[in-house]
């Protein structure tokens, strides 16, 4: 849920820099709304030390799944929007290459928190 105002400003941020409207903006309005509606239950995953039951890790493991498409989808959307402009725009400030480092580091984070979701990886923790 903390995340959400970040992305906002990324979103802001890319928009600005490149003049043009994200790619798939109500897209990306949609998967802030399941981000944040899942983001709510999705808690779990960070309890993997308590012993939770097995059908609460399934639960979890599978929400915890399940929130990585919205994400996919905003960092689609936020890729395409770089998509058909002049690399030279890219070089005149740092602004955009830091939003696309952002972009890396954010996709190499949610790809381990993926893997991290799961039960089984829980439990070897």
């Amino acid at each position: 849920i903390l995340i959400i105002p970040a992305f906002g400003i990324i979103s802001i941020i890319i928009s600005g820099i490149l003049q043009k409207i994200i790619f798939g903006n109500p897209s990306m309005i949609f998967a802030m709304s399941c981000i944040s509606l899942l983001g709510s239950v999705v808690w779990g995953h960070h309890m993997y030390t308590v012993g939770l039951e097995t059908d609460t890790r399934a639960y979890f493991s599978g929400v915890t799944i399940l929130i990585s498409l919205p994400t996919g989808t905003k960092i689609f959307n936020w890729l395409s929007t770089y998509l058909g402009n002049p690399p030279l725009l890219l070089l005149k400030t740092n602004s955009p290459f830091f939003g696309l480092l952002f972009l890396l580091m954010f996709t190499i984070g949610g790809s381990t928190g993926i893997i991290l979701g799961n039960a089984a990886v829980d439990l070897g923790l």
